[in-house]
């Protein structure tokens, strides 16, 4: 998955082309089961999700000034349809994506552990409270990674949170000429994040930066 937020819009076709690349080719690929996109233009909302691998797939080339793209590989245990396909969203401003699995995590509404996870945590009044739901749900439900991606209006949220396997969990940002969080580095200038760590990204700066 990427995440990516600037302050003004730009292209994403390398953002799409990386990750493309790393659902083909890279660590435990492929990630063959659909991929979906949520992105802004100041006020335009573009939101697209795919049953086809991304690999296989094309988007159209735009500028856009913050999103998420996510290409799924499916947990064992739960169904290939379009209605598990990240991104999700609500009726509040919120997308959300997420790679892991969440083995115990009761079903609300569509069979997939993501979006019981979004749903769990995504009313919020401040995000000290975000960082406690997180954890709560880390505390109670046998997992391997949640970490997740949102966009919550305008900020972008990146949570960087994992049990196991640090070398595919861990996340990687560069916030040189903008903001970029990525699966796997796109080169040498991304850095890896702490684990169990959020960061806050409005408008290409990391705003915050908290811990559980």
């Amino acid at each position: 998955m990427i995440g990516f937020s600037f302050k003004s819009e730009r292209s994403i076709d390398d953002f799409f082309a990386h990750l493309q690349n790393m659902a083909k080719n890279g660590k435990f690929a492929p990630h063959d089961h659909g991929w979906g996109i949520y992105a802004l233009n100041g006020e335009n909302v573009v939101y697209h999700r795919s049953q086809r691998p991304i690999f296989d797939d094309t988007f159209p080339s735009l500028k856009l000034n913050a999103g998420i793209i996510h290409a799924r590989k499916a947990s064992e245990h739960l169904p290939v349809s379009i209605l598990q396909v990240h991104p999700f969203i609500d009726n509040c401003g919120k997308a959300f994506c997420h790679n892991g699995t969440i083995y115990d995590i009761p079903f609300h509404f569509i069979e997939s552990d993501t979006y019981s996870y979004f749903f769990k945590i995504r009313q919020f009044n401040s995000y000290e409270e975000l960082l406690e739901k997180i954890a709560y749900v880390a505390q109670n439900f046998k997992h391997t990674g949640m970490n997740f991606l949102m966009m919550n209006k305008n900020d972008l949220l990146v949570y960087c949170g994992y049990n196991t396997n640090a070398d595919y969990y861990t996340l990687w940002y560069n916030d040189k000429n903008g903001f970029v969080v990525c699966s796997e580095p796109m080169n040498n200038d991304y850095v890896p994040m702490e684990n169990k760590t959020m960061f806050v990204v409005k408008d290409g700066r990391i705003v915050r930066k908290l811990s559980i």
